[in-house]
């Protein structure tokens, strides 16, 4: 019994690697070796800023819950891929079509572990999804900041649609207003690349 339970947990170990070579931003066509980013990585880091800032911010919020969201929010991608955010921005491909895909692929992840965990990820996924609840607002607002960190590292010469990016993370961020703060400071990031790019800032931009 305990032998075909950890073969399930191997089983959906196995897919949800695929994550390591899941790879973002597919529509920035020359982004350097050292700055692509996996969904893995991201999820890594988006964990542990949640982590830190729970704890720095002195956030009201559970933050076992919190993490366990960050772990998981992406783990669909394992079997759709990402779905760069650009592609739905221009309408090349639909928000409803994105999320119909990874619905159906977070059905079948959930039947490669037991009913119990299989039924808890599965929950897990549509709360971050739903954004019902705190934590998810919390989950979902610093998803959006850090990939607003990740392409202020990678610098303007690695954007696209750079307009879409400068509001990325506002409406999110709203959900969750302790974080206006960080954004400020991200913001403030993007717009000495914009410059630095002769990309004119714009006031609704903010910051």
């Amino acid at each position: 019994m305990m032998t075909d339970k950890l073969n399930k947990i191997l089983v959906f170990l196995n897919i949800v690697g695929k994550l390591k070579s899941t790879f973002r931003f597919s529509e920035v066509k020359n982004m350097p070796k050292d700055l692509k980013d996996s969904s893995a990585a991201h999820s890594w880091r988006l964990a542990l800023m949640v982590s830190v800032l729970i704890d720095e911010l002195n956030l009201d919020v559970d933050k076992e819950r919190a993490l366990e969201l960050a772990i998981v929010h992406d783990i669909a991608e394992s079997a759709t891929g990402d779905i760069d955010a650009i592609l739905i921005f221009t309408g090349k491909v639909s928000k409803e079509e994105k999320q119909r895909n990874e619905r159906e692929a977070i059905e079948r992840i959930k039947e490669s572990l037991s009913l119990e965990t299989g039924n808890k990820i599965f929950n897990l996924w549509h709360e971050y999804e739903d954004g019902s609840t705190k934590e998810a607002k919390l989950v979902k607002a610093l998803d959006k900041l850090e990939t607003l960190a990740h392409l202020a590292e990678a610098g303007y010469q690695n954007w696209d649609k750079p307009e879409f990016i400068a509001k990325y993370a506002d409406k999110a961020v709203e959900g969750f207003p302790e974080l206006r703060g960080l954004l400020k400071i991200i913001k403030q990031k993007l717009k000495s690349e914009f410059g630095k790019g002769g990309i004119p800032w714009k006031e609704e931009y903010g910051a």
